[in-house]
């Protein structure tokens, strides 16, 4: 189940917005500028699937109709729709007069039950969501006392799911070093190659914790609160990708939280290396390592520019969010250039220029 197109209406910022998708989708953009809202319309699809939750599910929770639908749209309907293909889903939030919401579902398929339907609900896997609010370094990491198994949207139990799956074995095509096929084995390969770190877990006896800790170097046995803490960050987007069943879509914000620019190239090499596995990547992020990664990855041919879809979201003059694929030339050279599309460096560095040339 690879998306490939996603419209959104009257949704928070959001008057009308179409997108082509590809393997890896890269939104980037100002702060409320409506890339959040992109990703939590596809979320609002998924988490409708299983159930009718309306706006508050299991992956985002949006509060009340008013609240979330456009304030520059008078349409009391917000209406998302995915495409797979020839196959489509459309999901609809109306308001009610009495202050209710009613949710509404259109298919291309006549089957109550199909395959596409049936890969968009939570419980399949084949949706997962990993958010900006996710857990740091902890001394001790819960377990999964749920019915539901994965990582949790905050990637609290990511720690618990590595200890419980670390002997997983992965499709070989899916494993980097040919020497390890596990979980545990992958996890540690990308954590060495980006932060030069591996983990290991173990579990609390009579507690339903878990312990975890690194080898750095020389160095065996450091507690996440004492190791740097964008490898705790880092760990459960690892963990997230590598666990991920085929034609999974992963939805994912700042991967790159807390690393170093140098980390952040190297992680552009994972999302990508993940994408090209029959595996579907949206990203939000706003660090220009990651955007200036992606550019050098495609201006290096190690990255196909056909399977990298970067998106530029930003609001018009009427303070309503827009989308624009942002086109990326020989030597990774931005085509279609825009004001905030990661500028600041040269605005900066002419800045400091013009300011030395006056002393």
């Amino acid at each position: 189940m690879l998306i490939r197109g996603l419209e959104i209406e009257n949704l928070k910022s959001i008057k009308n917005i179409k997108m082509e998708c590809s393997d890896l989708n890269l939104l980037i953009g100002i702060n409320s500028s409506g890339k959040s809202s992109v990703l939590q319309g596809l979320l609002l699809v998924s988490q409708n699937m299983e159930q009718e939750c309306g706006l508050n599910g299991s992956f985002v929770s949006l509060g009340t109709f008013s609240e979330s639908r456009c304030i520059y749209e008078e349409k009391k309907e917000i209406k998302i729709s995915v495409r797979s293909g020839r196959r489509w889903i459309c999901v609809m939030f109306r308001s009610k007069e009495d202050g209710g919401l009613v949710v509404e579902k259109e298919t291309d398929s006549e089957e109550s039950d199909s395959v596409f339907l049936r890969e968009f609900r939570p419980g399949e896997k084949k949706v997962q969501y990993l958010s900006c609010h996710r857990v740091g370094p902890q001394n001790v990491y819960a377990k999964n006392m749920t019915m539901e198994e994965g990582i949790g949207t905050d990637g609290k139990y990511a720690i618990a799911y590595l200890n419980q799956h670390h002997m997983d074995v992965i499709e070989p095509e899916f494993c980097k070093g040919n020497i390890d096929y596990t979980l545990l084995g992958q996890v540690n390969w990308w954590l060495s190659y980006i932060a030069d770190a591996e983990i290991s877990t173990e579990e609390i006896l009579g507690a339903d914790l878990i312990k975890a800790s690194y080898t750095m170097y020389d160095a065996v046995q450091i507690r996440p609160v004492n190791i740097g803490a964008g490898i705790s960050y880092l760990i459960s987007v690892l963990i997230i990708c590598l666990s991920s069943p085929k034609e999974a879509v992963i939805v994912m914000e700042n991967p790159e939280i807390h690393l170093h620019p140098a980390a952040q190239a190297k992680l552009c090499e994972f999302l990508y290396f993940v994408s090209q596995n029959q595996r579907q990547l949206f990203v939000e992020s706003h660090s220009d390592h990651i955007f200036n990664g992606f550019r050098a990855g495609i201006a290096s041919g190690e990255m196909e520019q056909d399977a990298i879809n970067i998106q530029f979201i930003s609001l018009n003059e009427e303070h309503l969010s827009q989308a624009m694929k942002v086109k990326i030339g020989r030597m990774g050279r931005i085509e279609n250039q825009q004001k905030d599309l990661f500028d600041q460096f040269d605005i900066d560095l002419n800045k400091s220029l013009t300011f030395t040339m006056r002393r």
